[in-house]
């Protein structure tokens, strides 16, 4: 989705059989729940091996990454009736990374190009998580429960989301979206995904800076864990499993809004103290009265709000087409903060911790503001970017010289083609036939009708023809060129074999 220009929509010469493709989708599902299961049992293995006083027993690891496979996938689990909801978030992006890898591999091996044909892949990866969950949950028997709804729809949600990123661009969902909204629109999704990664930029600034500061605390909540190397090592992993959302509790913090476990409540300007899990990772949190200078993360908010209307500059249009961008970056920020700080807090226990919250409504709020104002005031008094607004004023005039000069001379309107419909078009064709795809099971290269080779034979020959009118003439040769017999004229070129203008101007 960063592309300007997404991944078209494209039709092969010929497909796979519709037997071959759910045998590679059953393969590819079954991969990743195997993967998943695997993972959890890793983990829990590799506690129980190095916990001190733990005896490792291969069939209480087993039965344990039942659950522990639901809370790769955000379900909230209940240990002996209290809830544990706050999740890792690292496993869980490790997850859904292999549901996207799996997904484009299946949509690849089959040749899947169009919408229509990745719905039905999209659809059976998130059912089948579902039923897995809700089965799981609805074992478990003891200890550890879920509730099968939760996990019907957690697992189900995580499934289809990474599926379909998976394969959102080669089978074209992007490129729907794209055709479908205006250019400034488009160009505000665009930033929107670039202030999101600015603020989670921003909030491992903030978490660094509170592990260089924390670095003395936090050796004291290892040393406090136990005597042995195992707990030290069963605290420091599960801390690295919580990195992802002490980056987002960072931002949280970074933007005014602030955090609270239990009673403990952290902001820049005002902490109310309280007890906290005696956890490594959670040392960076102050139990004290908050410092004049913890004022200084503010400016980090206003970066990434500079860095988007920075960018803006370069959207081409009118101040308004900008402004409208500046909105939909800030939308887009907003909405995916909001996402991350729901996921990233829940409940952990019924002890004294209590709740772990990142108030997300309001730091969705917090988010819009802080992209939106001055992101808007840079793109309001800086203007527009000098180059961009030169580079677009040039092909303006290059498209109205190519139209005037098409109007002069229309016979030459079937012999010429569109340099840079061509351009465009093979460009998607080399993006879309990759490495992968040249050999005849991935791609269509090898196996293409010799009809498309002829049609790029043409359009080759059409686009030579131009270069030689347009060379400057050579005494004599006119004469020469009367005596040669008349060359034919190159055949007509289809323009059903582009895949249309890709000019965000034109497309409107």
């Amino acid at each position: 989705m960063l592309d300007s220009i997404p991944h078209a929509i494209a039709d092969g010469p010929r497909e796979r059989r519709h037997g071959i493709r759910w045998w590679l989708l059953a393969a590819a599902v079954g991969a990743v729940l195997l993967a998943g299961y695997l993972i959890a049992a890793g983990l829990i293995a590799l506690v129980m091996a190095t916990a001190g006083g733990a005896q490792f027993d291969p069939v209480v690891v087993l039965v344990a990454a039942l659950p522990g496979w639901l809370a790769l996938h955000q379900t909230a689990l209940k240990i002996t009736d209290a809830p544990l909801s706050v999740l890792p978030l690292l496993p869980t992006a490790l997850m859904m990374l292999l549901i996207a890898a799996a997904s484009a591999w299946v949509a690849r091996r089959s040749r899947l190009r169009r919408p229509d044909q990745a719905w039905p892949l999209i659809t059976a990866m998130g059912l089948v998580h579902a039923f897995v969950g809700t089965a799981i949950a609805v074992v478990l028997d003891g200890p550890v429960s879920a509730v099968p709804a939760d996990a019907f729809l957690s697992c189900g949600l995580l499934a289809t989301i990474a599926s379909a990123a998976g394969v959102a661009n080669r089978c074209g969902l992007i490129y729907l979206v794209w055709e479908r909204v205006e250019a400034e629109v488009w160009s505000g999704l665009r930033l929107g995904l670039l202030a999101l990664a600015a603020l989670v930029a921003a909030g491992g600034v903030v978490l660094l800076a509170g592990i260089c500061l924390s670095a003395p605390e936090m050796v004291a909540a290892l040393a406090r864990l136990g005597s042995t190397a195992g707990d030290a090592i069963g605290g420091t992993l599960l801390s690295l499993l919580y990195l992802p959302n002490a980056v987002v509790a960072g931002w949280s913090f970074a933007a005014g809004t602030g955090l609270s476990v239990g009673r403990l409540e952290v902001q820049p300007l005002h902490v109310a103290p309280g007890p906290v899990p005696d956890l490594p990772l959670l040392a960076v949190l102050p139990t004290h009265d908050s410092a004049a200078w913890w004022a200084i993360v503010l400016g980090l908010p206003l970066v990434v709000g500079l860095v988007v209307g920075t960018a803006v500059r370069r959207v081409p249009g009118s101040l308004t087409r900008r402004l409208l961008a500046v909105g939909v970056a800030a939308a887009v920020a907003a909405m995916g903060t909001l996402l991350l700080a729901h996921v990233a807090g829940g409940d952990l226990g019924n002890g004294p911790f209590g709740q772990v919250t990142l108030r997300p409504v309001a730091l969705a709020a917090a988010t819009l503001c802080w992209v939106a104002i001055p992101a808007a005031a840079v793109t309001w008094l800086a203007g527009p970017d000098l180059d961009d607004e030169l580079g677009a004023d040039q092909a303006e005039a290059g498209e109205s010289a190519g139209s005037t000069a098409a109007d002069a001379d229309p016979a030459d309107e079937h012999t010429t083609g569109n340099p840079s419909d061509a351009a465009a078009s093979g460009t998607a064709d080399d993006t879309e036939t990759g490495a992968g795809d040249t050999a005849d099971v991935d791609g269509d290269r090898a196996d293409a009708p010799a009809s498309d080779n002829a049609s790029e034979a043409e359009a080759t020959g059409a686009d030579a023809l131009d270069s030689d009118d347009l060379a400057p003439e050579i005494p004599h040769a006119r004469e020469a060129a009367e005596s040669e017999p008349p060359r034919s004229k190159p055949a007509e070129i289809d323009p059903t074999e582009f895949d249309g203008d890709l000019t965000g101007d034109d497309r409107r």
